[in-house]
């Protein structure tokens, strides 16, 4: 699939459906947001895309050791298999960190990606200080006439939610097997190597 930087992007005239998220692992989660963008885009004549990071931003940020579940390039061909077919990336540093909630959805949601259908997830937050939340994001669509999915959370049978953070603890400990569940695949050769390792 096409993993193309942000700069060098060129959205279609009719428009894209954007997923955003950092996809760390393309897990259950993801895949949820994902199936999503590509039938928002199939139903209103859309590229379907996903946009995002190349690393975790909460790493970043912290200041603290965040193991990286999936690199970039593997994101793309994962993200491959759920129905989007560009994924547009951004590094993440200092000048990214500091654009706000509403710049980001001007600058690079509208005028850079020309998104006409936005697809995020329950908790997904966005510009500096991560001030930006689904609420802001439903306001800033319904001002400028754009569609959005929120996605709810993705749970396992006994109501764990899946997400890239469960993931690296079941890696810590050395369980594979509740990894593998909630990214819906086996290990990558990275993955492996995190096992009881981080």
């Amino acid at each position: 699939m096409p993993l193309i930087e942000l700069g060098s992007f060129s959205p279609p005239p009719s428009g894209c459906a954007v997923c955003l998220g950092t996809f760390d692992g393309v897990h259950l989660g993801h895949q949820a947001l994902l199936r999503e963008t590509a039938r928002a885009a199939r139903e209103k004549g859309l590229l379907p895309c996903a946009y995002t990071f190349d690393m975790p931003p909460a790493g970043v940020l912290g200041g603290r050791r965040t193991e990286v579940l999936t690199e970039i390039g593997e994101k793309a061909d994962l993200m491959a298999a759920h129905g989007v077919t560009t994924c547009v990336y951004s590094l993440f540093d200092e000048r990214v960190a500091a654009c706000g909630a509403e710049e980001f959805f001007e600058q690079t949601l509208l005028r850079k990606l020309n998104a006409r259908f936005v697809v995020i997830g329950f908790h997904y937050r966005f510009g500096r200080f991560a001030r930006g939340d689904a609420l802001l994001m439903r306001a800033l669509c319904e001002k400028a006439g754009i569609g959005l999915t929120v996605v709810p959370p993705v749970c396992l049978a006994d109501g764990q939610v899946i997400s890239s953070t469960a993931i690296r603890a079941c890696l810590l400990r050395g369980d594979r097997r509740g990894a593998e569940t909630m990214l819906n695949r086996p290990l990558t050769a990275r993955e492996e190597g995190l096992l009881g390792g981080m």
